[in-house]
């Protein structure tokens, strides 16, 4: 059996965390799948979630591991985490190959058996980065269904046109798992910033991307795995959130385009508008984030690693394809941010190209 440690970074969120970690079974007795540790990582909270954490650790029976990292960002917390599952699973005399890393987020419910399932499917893979599935929280479902009509009508166009699974490299952080030596060999999470200055989010989408070009990485799906992610963003910027597909983009691109979206307002209000044919703005860009995310980027990036992921490769992607600066497999996966960047730097330089093709 695997030796497993989900790595669960915080910052302020002390309201969640604990449904969270007792999602995943390591407050109610006998919840904890056996050989699983948990690594909680304290990114800076000022709201008293330290405290909290501190007073799960100690009134569990379940192996909790609560440490501090004081630098922000994505990139610090779980990459300190990680460092901290290899000391302990070091001392403990695991074999890094058989030690499984979890990342997981402090505002998410993990699915019962969670853990075990991705256990259960890590240990006939290797060189695999393993990806579970989510869904929206039922309440969320309940009160905002108009969000996910006007979602749809979008998505329901758009993910006809995906790139095979083969070959997508957009990773879920809050729900993949790799082995610790996986991990090691790729080179771990790593920052990268773009011109501006601004850090490039989407720290497992880059990892994996250079995994993929380097070491042949590949990514499989597994479903039953399932979690329901906090949809509080959305309902901080339901515009944001909407145009973006929740994909992780630069500080100074949301700083610019969000001025054009006109005063933030509410979830349904949002959602009312989309459906009266008031938001074109934000259709088209989620529209263009879907294209560029999953059909053009590993078009992209399959490409790189000496394959078609398309065949025969559809005129828009020739497009997209030959309006990207020429950059080999290696010089990709030297700074993957940057060719993630280039994909997404289309929306603004090639609008034409997100306007067709229909499925």
């Amino acid at each position: 059996m695997m030796l497993s440690f989900v790595v669960m970074p915080c910052l302020d969120e002390v309201g969640v965390v604990a449904d969270a970690i007792a999602s995943l079974g390591f407050i109610a007795e006998g919840g904890c799948p056996l050989g699983t540790h948990l690594v909680v990582v304290d990114n800076g909270s000022t709201d008293g979630t330290l405290r909290l954490l501190h007073g799960i650790r100690d009134g569990s029976r379940a192996p909790i591991h609560v440490v501090s990292e004081p630098v922000r960002g994505f990139v610090p917390p779980r990459r300190r985490g990680v460092e901290e599952a290899h000391a302990v699973a070091h001392a403990m005399g695991a074999v890094e190959r058989d030690v499984l890393i979890l990342q997981a987020d402090a505002d998410t419910i993990y699915r019962d058996g969670y853990v075990a399932t991705m256990r259960d499917v890590a240990a006939t893979s290797e060189g695999a980065l393993f990806e579970g599935s989510t869904k929206p929280p039922a309440d969320f479902v309940r009160d905002h269904a108009d969000y996910l009509i006007a979602q749809r009508i979008v998505d329901e166009h758009t993910e006809p046109l995906d790139a095979e699974d083969e070959d997508e490299v957009v990773v879920d952080d809050k729900v993949c798992a790799f082995r610790l030596s996986d991990y090691l060999g790729w080179g771990g999470l790593f920052e990268e910033w773009a011109k501006t200055g601004d850090a490039i989010h989407a720290e497992t989408t880059r990892m994996f991307i250079r995994a993929r070009l380097r070491h042949g990485a590949r990514k499989v799906r597994v479903n039953l795995a399932g979690a329901m992610p906090s949809r509080r963003k959305i309902a901080q910027d339901p515009w944001l959130q909407y145009a973006t597909v929740g994909f992780p983009r630069e500080a100074s691109w949301t700083t610019s385009v969000r001025a054009t979206a006109g005063a933030p307002v509410g979830v349904d209000e949002f959602s009312s508008s989309v459906l009266e044919g008031k938001q074109g703005e934000a259709v088209f860009l989620r529209r263009a984030h879907q294209l560029a995310l999953f059909r053009f980027l590993p078009a992209l990036i399959a490409r790189a690693g000496g394959r078609e992921a398309f065949r025969p490769m559809p005129p828009d992607v020739l497009s997209a394809l030959a309006a990207l600066p020429s950059r080999s497999g290696e010089e990709i996966a030297q700074a993957p941010g940057r060719t993630l960047l280039d994909v997404l730097g289309l929306i603004q330089r090639r609008r034409d190209l997100f306007f067709g093709p229909q499925p």
